[in-house]
């Protein structure tokens, strides 16, 4: 069989958790619908350039370097194992999987290679961990997720070809999901974006050129909001922190964030993931006056901690390890 060019349809990814930060494992997992990556290295290679001669002499390969982006429909949770770091699972038809921060977050492999003939392209990144995780609902979209990750090293194989895992669960969509703030149902939500930052540094020691570690640092969550503006209480006073104008010393939290996705149904069919982002603050507003647009107020802000309950007909949400 010959080579050819070919675009996606011949192409999968999957993933599976570590049990060893960079020690591969079978991608048994799908992120979700529609997914897409896009995976880049670097060897860092340096150019030395000494008298005598304007052309370099030598170069010299310094560490290597590998980022993954991942982008797919939300439909299932399980990635939020990867963003924060731990998972319990619970209930009975339907079951729960809740979601909780840990000082370390695991690391995963990532399964990816496109079908191209006679030699294929089989890759295997190792070591991935989530940088930022950003979860965006915009009206009259799918909720969607985008995963930016880092990974100790990988292998490329010529045979071997693997096929994408297929995903169960349903898309979640823009009107299956529900804001509140502080207790109070937000109405007239256009937009909403959450963004998981784990601040991870990679570690690099001497006698290799790939890093030994994937260090966490603070750990932030941001959010963005736009809402079609009808009552100053919503946000803006939020904002403020005071029904009159901008508080005199320290602005108050604006109480719980609750981002929930339901499809509606019942029992067995019911599928949720509710995400809960405690001790929220609205750092900017801007509410932008023109007669011929429908006014609309965005606020952004950050909370302090983070959990999510997500709700299906599976007993247990991740396998070993």
């Amino acid at each position: 069989m010959a080579q050819y060019p070919t675009s996606g349809y011949a192409s999968y990814v999957n993933y599976g958790y570590e049990a060893t930060y960079g020690t591969a494992v079978a991608g048994t997992r799908t992120f979700g619908h529609g997914v897409k990556i896009t995976h880049t290295r670097k060897n860092n290679l340096e150019r030395i350039y000494g008298l005598g001669d304007r052309n370099f002499s030598a170069k010299a390969t310094k560490q290597f370097e590998g980022t993954a982006s991942v982008e797919f429909v939300m439909s299932n949770a399980s990635f939020l194992r990867a963003v924060l770091g731990d998972v319990t699972d619970g209930g009975s038809g339907p079951y729960t999987h809740s979601y909780a921060e840990t000082n370390r977050i695991p690391s995963f492999t990532i399964c990816a290679g496109t079908e191209l003939g006679t030699d294929d392209e089989v890759v295997t990144l190792k070591g991935c961990k989530v940088n930022t995780a950003t979860i965006t609902a915009v009206v009259n979209e799918v909720a969607k997720v985008r995963l930016e990750c880092l990974y100790q090293n990988e292998t490329l194989a010529t045979s071997g070809i693997g096929s994408q895992v297929l995903e169960v669960e349903s898309p979640f969509v823009f009107s299956e999901g529900a804001v509140k703030i502080g207790g109070s149902t937000i109405g007239n939500v256009q937009s909403i974006e959450l963004t998981i930052n784990n601040s991870l540094e990679s570690l690099f020691g001497l006698g290799s050129r790939f890093k030994t570690a994937e260090v966490e640092k603070q750990r932030e969550y941001n959010v963005r909001m736009t809402i079609a503006f009808s009552d100053v209480s919503v946000l803006l006073e939020k904002f403020f922190g005071n029904s009159s104008g901008p508080a005199t010393n320290d602005v108050a939290s604006a109480g719980t964030l609750d981002l929930t996705f339901n499809n509606g149904l019942s029992s067995t069919d019911e599928r949720e993931i509710a995400f809960s982002f405690a001790t929220l603050f609205f750092d900017t507003e801007t509410l932008p006056k023109s007669v011929t647009d429908v006014l609309k107020e965005d606020v952004e802000g950050f909370a302090n901690t983070c959990s999510v309950v997500w709700t299906n007909n599976t007993s247990v949400d991740d396998g070993s390890p």
